[in-house]
């Protein structure tokens, strides 16, 4: 176990059960047992779960460490980008699943993290903070605990965390804009997404490295994070990502999209400097994503 305090910086109408399930991302199972075994305080006198919370109030509790990993551990070749006590960024190549779904419970990233975990004799969670489709490389950020995992979704849902995506686009694109258009389930196929009035707000912003007559190479920023958005957002403007077999053509040599999640800009949890971590563009997808810099 482990001892945390937190001060409720912003005004609250929750209970103190309420307010740590969701602040320390809790099991039912764990919360029920803190409380039960008074591991929960309210400023400094021990908190029954039905108190409410106010601005100000200082909680202190004892979390329960990480006593499995939640996926089958498996050895192999991991490319550690940054790391830190709380904190692990790694490169996910192409064609794999960053966590087990549906019948796919092996061979995805999060099993060979569990991996390297074990290699390191240490036991967490595997936390994803966000997610890259099987089919797009690049960086990736899991937290080791609790805690910095719930700083890390915070931090994204905030826009704290500048993500960076490099792709290759059909057509000939000139100047920069901004993709702002809703994105939702499609009602036939529910593994796509669509452009959807009633969908959620979905904003990309692209800028122009190259360009010529049939492609154009380009850098994305995503203002919001949502499944497909780069995809979706650039076959709704008429120039989906090269290679893209669902929202566009698939043509050889591309046997995956041309799209890339090319850097992750963060300020570390318990940490005050900001740092970028970059993923090098992977060799399939040719050199016209290669280490290019913007003019």
């Amino acid at each position: 176990m482990s001892w945390k305090t937190y001060t409720v910086k912003e005004d609250v109408d929750a209970t103190v059960s309420a307010y740590v399930k969701e602040r320390f991302s809790l099991s039912s199972r764990n919360l029920q047992m803190i409380f039960r075994k008074k591991r929960v305080k309210v400023n400094s006198r021990i908190a029954h779960s039905k108190r409410m919370l106010k601005k100000g109030d200082v909680i202190t509790i004892e979390l329960p460490q990480d006593k499995d990993y939640g996926v089958d551990v498996e050895k192999g070749p991991l490319q550690v980008l940054y790391e830190d006590a709380h904190t692990l960024v790694v490169y996910k190549p192409p064609f794999m699943l960053v966590h087990p779904a549906g019948q796919t419970k092996h061979h995805t990233l999060s099993n060979l993290v569990a991996g390297h975990y074990a290699e390191r004799g240490e036991v967490h969670k595997i936390r994803p903070v966000h997610r890259l489709d099987r089919d797009t490389t690049g960086v990736i950020m899991f937290g080791k605990t609790r805690e910095a995992e719930q700083y890390y979704t915070c931090q994204l849902q905030e826009g704290h965390i500048h993500r960076i995506y490099r792709g290759l686009v059909e057509g000939n694109i000139t100047a920069d804009g901004v993709v702002e258009e809703p994105i939702g389930v499609d009602l036939v196929f529910d593994n796509r997404r669509c452009i959807d009035e009633f969908g959620q707000e979905a904003v990309t912003e692209y800028r122009v490295i190259e360009h010529d007559d049939k492609q154009s190479l380009l850098e994305f920023t995503l203002l919001t994070g949502r499944t497909h958005q780069i995809r979706v957002h650039m076959a709704h403007i008429g120039h989906p990502i090269v290679g893209d077999a669902m929202y566009g053509m698939r043509n050889k040599p591309y046997t995956r999209q041309a799209l890339h999640a090319y850097s992750l800009t963060f300020v570390p949890y318990g940490q005050s400097e900001q740092v970028t971590v970059i993923a090098p563009v992977p060799s399939d997808l040719g050199c016209e994503l290669q280490n290019k810099k913007l003019p």
